[in-house]
């Protein structure tokens, strides 16, 4: 049986590459939602029929886990997922937040970046809390980011100068610790190194493909072996989809291929 991972568009990339690394013999099949991309910016209702029209997508394929390499769809999401399926579903905030609590100093101050969904809904304040972390967080809508990395920008002049206009004021504030709560963000974190090298990122991918490792070797569930395939379809095809495809796995994909999920 497959993995499943979903995102709503190419960012959960970052993450499906983590979980191959993490797990080589596993079979992954990833959704991205390149044709309705971005999620930031839609209403909770949406963002749920979305995310349960691509979690049918993937369990009529059998797959035994679902990760939600996605922040909005982790923040609004994750309860109606897991009341429509038995098998388990994954977020990626609850990690993210997790990493943070053991790395960063007491009382430090810890910066968010997000979509205005994922910072509207306070997903990671509450993870926080459940948590025990006593960081100070400072939160930013970044609503411009999604679509530069989307359309291969991330690395541009024009990504500096909305970087800057976004981080300057966080970074005025203390902010030491950036969670980048979206996983597209990975994809821009070289260029918020370059312009600010002191900050300490935060992702979520290590920690989520750690925490499905445990889950599956719970379950007795994990495949041996070192040669899982890797299958990838979207909503639409995109060259900025077929560059990253060929950047993190160096076009070995077993599948690459358009699918439609509900209502187009």
């Amino acid at each position: 049986m497959p993995l499943g991972v979903f995102d709503s568009g190419l960012g959960g990339l970052t993450v499906l590459k983590e979980i191959h690394r993490v797990l080589p013999a596993e079979n992954l099949i990833y959704f991205g939602d390149t044709a309705r991309v971005p999620y930031g910016n839609k209403s909770s209702k949406t963002i749920i029929r979305y995310s349960r029209e691509i979690a049918e997508f993937l369990i009529a394929r059998d797959v035994k886990a679902i990760v939600v390499a996605c922040n909005t769809a982790s923040s609004y999401a994750l309860d109606a997922l897991r009341s429509m399926t038995d098998i388990p579903v994954l977020g990626v905030i609850d990690p993210a937040v997790r990493s943070l609590t053991q790395k960063a100093q007491r009382k430090s101050t810890a910066g968010l970046i997000a979509t205005k969904s994922t910072i509207a809904s306070r997903a990671y304040e509450a993870a926080l809390e459940r948590h025990h972390g006593d960081q100070f967080l400072v939160s930013q809508a970044c609503p411009l980011l999604v679509p530069l990395i989307e359309e291969g920008y991330a690395n541009s002049a024009a990504a500096d100068l909305i970087l800057k206009d976004y981080l300057q004021p966080m970074v005025d504030r203390g902010v030491e610790y950036l969670l980048l709560g979206c996983t597209h963000y990975p994809l821009i974190a070289q260029a918020i190194l370059r312009l600010y090298p002191h900050l300490k990122l935060i992702d979520s991918a290590e920690e989520t493909a750690a925490e499905l490792r445990n889950l599956l070797a719970e379950r007795g569930a994990m495949r041996s072996g070192t040669n899982g395939s890797v299958d990838l379809y979207v909503s639409d095809m995109t060259d900025s989809m077929r560059a990253l495809r060929d950047l993190f796995f160096a076009a070995n994909v077993d599948r690459f291929e358009t699918a439609e999920v509900g209502e187009q």
